[in-house]
């Protein structure tokens, strides 16, 4: 009979090796339920973001033909309003994932049967609390990354050309720098009960802590992310060109122009849209360890908890 794996701990001090395991036998551990929940929640908006991602492209591809003759009006309308319906629904996808993944993995950290016997019902409570907690995030994110446009304005105001390009490239490197420790404001603001300016203060006292942590398991997570993305996207981008050439070349034909293929051009939208939401969970459970592996080794969250709890052993 084989013996099932220890529970996998969030507060523990890792080496990257470690946080990659961990990261990946939670996934390899939860993945049927995480794919029940993420279809449930998701599906339904990548089927109307699938026809906007559609629009977007077709539009896209369709500007070359403008170049020359200028780009009418109705042109540049249609395609700014596929762009914000796809931007938009890509925030309320992200949002929604992000708050399911850290549901899950709380709800994991915090009960003994882990995920077992869990049900939407279950995580919905908190599901709801992520939600909230990432449209503040959201908007955060937003009135920061204005001021930065706002210094970077000014800056290009008051400095001649020249000496503005000498400073921003002294102020690119820093704005990267500063960005790493932002991949833990998720991960802290909606694994603690925690408000968001405290959230905020103590995601660059972890980042810069562990910086270098931060950037590895972002940069390898990215990595395979971005390699299932491109499994999903290959289909249906080639599947795109291909209509694009024929009807532009004036060679189309019934099976590129029909009904029928910009149909199967939707469902491939679906596919690659879906799987790319699907292949953000490796970066955002990964940020989740390495998010346990800085607050244990700066914070001793755990040896705290067992000093408070040590009447109850």
């Amino acid at each position: 009979m084989e013996t099932e794996k220890p529970k996998i701990a969030l507060y523990v001090k890792r080496s990257f090796g470690e946080k990659f395991n961990a990261s990946f036998d939670f996934i390899k551990e939860n993945w049927k339920l995480m794919l029940k929940y993420a279809t449930y929640l998701l599906l339904p908006l990548c089927l109307v973001q699938a026809l906007s991602l559609n629009g977007l492209m077709t539009y896209t591809l369709g500007m070359s033909g403008f170049l020359d003759s200028g780009f009418p009006d109705s042109a540049i309308l249609s395609f700014f309003s596929y762009y914000s319906l796809y931007m938009l629904l890509l925030i309320i996808g992200i949002v929604l994932l992000t708050a399911l993944v850290y549901a899950m993995i709380r709800t994991y950290n915090e009960r003994e049967g882990r995920l077992q016997g869990v049900t939407l019902g279950i995580l919905r409570p908190m599901l709801l609390h992520n939600v909230k907690r990432m449209f503040i995030l959201v908007f955060f994110g937003l009135v920061l990354t204005m001021l930065a446009s706002l210094i970077i304005g000014v800056i290009a105001a008051l400095f001649p050309e020249t000496l503005f390009a000498i400073v921003m490239i002294l102020f690119i490197p820093f704005m990267i720098a500063v960005a790493v420790p932002f991949s833990l404001w998720a991960p802290i603001y909606l694994l603690e009960d925690i408000s968001i300016m405290s959230s905020l203060k103590k995601t660059f006292r972890l980042g810069f802590t562990t910086w270098g942590g931060i950037f590895m398991i972002s940069l390898v997570m990215g990595f395979i992310a971005g390699i299932l993305q491109g499994v999903t996207l290959i289909p249906w981008y080639i599947g795109t060109v291909v209509k694009y050439i024929f009807t532009t070349s004036g060679g189309g034909t019934e099976a590129t122009v029909s009904v029928g293929y910009s149909f199967l051009l939707y469902l491939l939208a679906i596919v690659q849209v879906f799987g790319a939401y699907l292949a953000m969970i490796f970066s955002f459970v990964g940020l989740a360890y390495q998010y346990g592996h800085a607050s244990e080794k700066v914070d001793s969250i755990m040896v705290e908890s067992d000093i408070d709890n040590f009447d109850k052993l």
